[in-house]
């Protein structure tokens, strides 16, 4: 990598991290000169590297989620039952700073375009492409499975569970419990026999959550 290149990668992590630290502090609404000023570079500076705001928030949501792969693989489990771990440890990461998360996930999304379909390209697609792939490897999803397209889908269902907790109408158990189901329903279409009982004990047990927590109606957390 050249000094220039460098310097560049550089000048992005100022303004990823500038990003983070407004986010953190409640300012949800910076523009890019409260930004520039918060990173010490110039004005044109996040628009040459980044284009938009929304291209920032992109950027800080791939960093988000490397971090999030990292933590997922020191997970000791295997095949599908990761899957599973990895709504767990959204939802556990989400309650740690929710303010934090739904302003990067409000920002990133809300403008929708070609930006954001790419959070179902990149690292996050990536993550759950492999988990996929690990459970046909371990024989548990049928070898005609199309890792990508399964991920894609389950990563798509994750996320509309997702931004109805951003926008106030989910609760983060209910998140997680919504999730479960509908990732045991799905994987029951294209499992092998050997995981199925267990895949429908998870997706009872969800459905009965899920009944129980609808009565009571919980205000979103």
């Amino acid at each position: 990598m050249t000094s220039r290149e460098q310097a560049k990668n550089r000048r992005r992590r100022q303004i990823t991290d500038a990003a983070r630290a407004l986010l953190r502090g409640g300012d949800t609404g910076f523009t890019m000169r409260n930004l520039a000023e918060t990173a010490c570079v110039s004005i044109a500076t996040p628009y040459n590297l980044f284009g938009s705001k929304q291209a920032v928030m992109f950027a800080v949501l791939e960093t988000d989620l490397a971090r999030y792969g990292r933590e997922l693989a020191r997970q000791d489990l295997n095949g599908i039952e990761r899957l599973f771990r990895a709504v767990s440890l959204a939802r556990a990461g989400y309650a740690d700073d929710p303010d934090y998360h739904r302003a990067v996930l409000f920002a990133a999304y809300n403008d929708g375009g070609r930006e954001y379909r790419s959070l179902f390209a990149g690292t996050g697609h990536a993550i759950w492409r492999d988990m996929v792939n690990a459970a046909i490897e371990a024989g548990q999803l049928r070898p005609e499975v199309d890792p990508d397209v399964f991920a894609a889908t389950l990563e798509h269902m994750m996320f509309s569970c997702v931004l109805e907790w951003v926008r106030g109408e989910l609760s983060l158990e209910e998140l997680e419990l919504r999730a479960h189901y509908g990732f045991a329903l799905a994987l029951l279409g294209m499992c092998e026999p050997p995981v199925r009982s267990g895949l429908e004990t998870r997706a009872l047990e969800a459905q009965q959550q899920l009944a129980a927590l609808w009565t009571v109606l919980p205000a979103a957390q």
